[in-house]
């Protein structure tokens, strides 16, 4: 690491120069990554590959996703919506794609449809902190260990990205209040600027 000498009033000072990692580029998980993860969620049933296919395909944070009722679903074969209660009390209605609505009608199924919250655990109400240790485990089960809610948040927005939305559309599915923080997903890391460059000119 290069280090800078200066001079000051007879003093002779010594910076390290720090290496700060470039913005934006969050580590969004790989297609094949993703699959690793749905699949060990549906290894451990109806309810955990609910609440891992919401995160990865509506982008909830973990206290959004825990803030679910019932009555917050609107599904049927063919279309869906969620209501996600963001920050502030502001609400969004975001749609589920198919992936997503398979998962969350077998849990429904099983969960049966009386009101109340959505993810129910033996104490009832699932918290933020019970749904970030089911995707800690559902993630070591995939050999992804360390894995948190908010890296599926980011594969959320990372493909929508890749798909050709843009900002503005990412930020509304999102509930970013500024769209400053929604830029960082279009800041696209060396390796996907390689495979963009090898797609266009071969």
């Amino acid at each position: 690491m290069p280090r800078r000498e200066a001079k000051i009033a007879g003093l002779r000072l010594t910076v390290k120069r720090a290496r700060v990692p470039r913005p934006g580029e969050p580590d969004a998980l790989t297609a094949k990554e993703q699959g690793a993860v749905e699949r060990a969620a549906d290894r451990r049933g109806v309810r955990d590959a609910a609440i891992v296919a919401v995160l990865l395909y509506t982008g909830a944070r973990v206290q959004e996703c825990a803030r679910l009722d019932v009555d917050d679903l609107a599904i049927t074969a063919r279309t869906g919506t969620i209501r996600l209660h963001g920050k502030g009390d502001e609400a969004r209605q975001v749609p589920v794609p198919a992936a997503a609505r398979d998962r969350l009608s077998a849990w429904t199924r099983h969960r049966g449809a009386e009101p109340g919250p959505l993810w129910i655990g033996q104490r009832g109400r699932l918290t933020a902190s019970g749904i970030t240790q089911i995707v800690l485990t559902v993630g070591a089960a995939a050999g992804l260990s360390g894995l948190r809610p908010h890296r599926l948040r980011h594969t959320y927005a990372t493909r929508l990205r890749q798909g050709g939305a843009d900002p503005a559309q990412v930020q509304a599915l999102l509930g970013h209040a500024s769209l400053d923080t929604t830029a960082r997903y279009f800041r696209a890391g060396t390796a996907e600027q390689a495979a963009v460059v090898e797609r266009v000119f071969n």
